[in-house]
């Protein structure tokens, strides 16, 4: 993992470019080390060697987040080989955090990497990376790996602390609604969701949720229970503010229930609810449409 994590500090560094594509300054320098980026990326695909530590200055240190410093490009031509031949095929993703000009002849560039091997193993790390200008071209001088945090539940749903509150349905035809209080768990490692349904003021049926990450399969997970003895779990995913909720669940009479449901927010203050593929007992249900929830005016 740690020359998985070496071969991922590299292309980071190089990365030092990508901070062209957040900035709004599109400077000759950050158009440089742009372009050596694309070039990195290449011959990494490649596991040129030679290409690759040709991109740090012949001076250039790297430094693990272990603490181990390779100082040099032989050094550090040393550390890609073994790092690329014991990581055949692994893939990088990286994500620029921030970049500064110090001058005209350097660049300070921050961020994340991940390199996720053939098997899916993946390993990430953040970097801050020194470029500097040598003979006409942009060069890593100074590479330094440090660990990233693990995440906690808690950071993990923080995606969904947006609902945190007391939200409400109505059906003044009907004269049916529904509230739904959204809570933090004590300790913060799960939401809870707290469900009343009432019809003509009299509470008709009530239901619990609870929200937190699954660390096997790394993603969100939910259960769901009623207060007539049905109850449903399942998984969410997320797609930019959409979050589509796949679950299954049974009765209180024993039956087997599937339903895909999305939330998508709108504002801070409100958000929409849909319920499509349902199924009891295999047999196709009515889809449920759009219905709009919004956040409980204070008393």
């Amino acid at each position: 993992m740690k020359s998985l994590v070496l071969i991922t500090l590299l292309h980071t560094a190089i990365l030092g470019a990508a901070f062209a594509q957040t900035s709004a300054d599109n400077s000759p320098e950050k158009a440089a080390v742009v372009a050596n980026d694309r070039a990195y990326e290449a011959a990494y695909a490649k596991a040129d060697v030679k290409a690759l530590a040709d991109f740090f200055s012949d001076d250039a240190d790297y430094t693990t987040e272990e603490g181990r410093t390779y100082s040099g490009r032989a050094e550090i031509t040393d550390a890609i080989r073994a790092g690329l031949m014991a990581n055949r095929g692994s893939k990088l993703a990286i994500t620029v955090d921030t970049v500064r000009v110090l001058g005209p002849e350097s660049v300070l560039e921050k961020g994340s990497t991940t390199v996720t091997s053939k098997s899916g193993e993946a390993s990430s790390s953040l970097y801050t990376v020194i470029h500097v200008k040598k003979d006409g071209k942009w060069k890593i001088n100074q590479l330094i790996e440090s660990p990233i945090a693990a995440l906690t539940p808690r950071d993990r749903l923080e995606e969904l602390a947006w609902l945190i509150g007391d939200w409400e349905e109505a059906d003044k035809t009907t004269d049916l609604s529904v509230r739904s209080l959204y809570a933090w768990s004590r300790g913060g490692n799960f939401l809870t969701r707290s469900i009343t349904v009432k019809h003509g003021g009299e509470v008709t049926l009530e239901g619990w949720q609870i929200i937190g990450w699954d660390p096997i399969e790394e993603r969100l997970r939910f259960w769901t229970f009623d207060g007539e003895g049905g109850f449903a779990d399942g998984y969410i995913t997320r797609d930019g503010d959409r979050w589509l909720l796949r679950e299954s669940g049974v009765t209180p009479e024993g039956g087997r229930t599937t339903a895909d449901s999305t939330i998508s927010k709108v504002n801070k203050d409100r958000f929409t609810w849909e319920s499509t593929n349902r199924t009891l007992d295999g047999d196709p249900r009515p889809n449920i449409g759009r219905i709009e929830i919004n956040r409980a005016k204070r008393n």
